[in-house]
């Protein structure tokens, strides 16, 4: 080999183990979809069934998601404590028992509290009288993967308040509008300290409020209006199966959906579960969130 060919290929070998060296030393792009996943649920357990009914409908629910808000399970509380403790569960159910029917529970493997309260809301005929008062629970929880604050808020309104999408002319309905207001308003209060979660039997029909478009009715209070603001499953991709409460579509799962470039969770899909003994089925919503 000739001096100048020599010299070449040394040339070369250095050059490659510089950049081999310099590969070594800096350290690797993070992944651009950094992102974890869990699935939040709601499901109304109808307060009549009794209890291997009951805890057939809590352990179906319970299997397909972290996050999970039920309603009319005040009754249920003493059990719900114990079921949570015996498996890795946190239960948030409040006194009195009117806002422990909205009951909270999280995955400790996927979750930790960092706080939580009880919003009352309106009180239709009175203490004691049917329908019950209406109650706002809420949990602020760290997202374990990601570290981030994840709000859960869950709610059950007044039913009979509509025909069709129309409002009926009822007590209990000037209550619901009320309460869908005080839940938005909580909604964005808890905005800018994470990321938001709404569930709850709203009992509005999802397609006939938004034909109607009654502006004291959840479309028009959480949905008709430019972002960021509250977005639902049926929003984001339809109606799915036959309804959740018979043909209709009224037990929901939104979040705080903003604009692109402050976006740091997503819901990606959501799903119906039939199969229950209650009058209701569940729903389950799929998130990302960023790290």
């Amino acid at each position: 080999m000739s001096r100048g060919r020599l010299w070449s290929a040394r040339g070369a070998g250095a050059l490659v183990g510089a950049a081999v060296l310099l590969v070594s030393l800096v350290p690797a792009t993070p992944a651009a979809a950094a992102n974890s996943t869990f699935k939040a649920a709601t499901l109304n357990i109808l307060n009549e069934l009794n209890q291997a009914d009951f805890v057939h409908d809590l352990e179906l629910i319970t299997a397909k998601a972290d996050l999970v808000g039920l309603n009319e399970v005040g009754n249920r509380k003493a059990y719900l404590q114990n079921w949570a403790a015996d498996n890795g569960w946190w239960l948030y159910a409040p006194e009195p028992t009117q806002a422990a029917n909205e009951a909270l529970l999280a995955r400790k493997s996927v979750f930790d509290v960092l706080d939580k309260g009880s919003n009352f809301v309106c009180d239709t005929n009175g203490p004691g009288e049917v329908p019950p008062a209406r109650y706002h629970n809420w949990v602020r929880y760290r997202h374990k993967a990601t570290g981030r604050s994840v709000y859960h808020l869950n709610a059950h309104a007044n039913a009979s308040i509509e025909n069709n999408g129309r409002p009926e002319d009822l007590p209990r309905t000037a209550c619901a509008e009320q309460q869908f207001q005080a839940l938005k308003n909580l909604a964005a209060a808890k905005k800018d300290s994470g990321q938001v979660i709404v569930s709850g039997d709203l009992n509005v029909d999802f397609s006939a409020d938004r034909a109607y478009g009654y502006q004291k009715f959840p479309w028009q209070v959480f949905e008709a209006n430019e972002l960021p603001n509250l977005r639902s499953c049926y929003n984001l991709y339809g109606e799915k199966g036959t309804g959740t409460h018979g043909n209709r579509h009224i037990d929901y799962i939104y979040f705080w959906k903003r604009v692109e470039e402050y976006r740091e969770m997503w819901m990606t899909d959501y799903s119906i579960v039939s199969g229950t003994n209650s009058d209701h089925n569940g729903v389950v919503a799929a998130f990302t969130i960023s790290s």
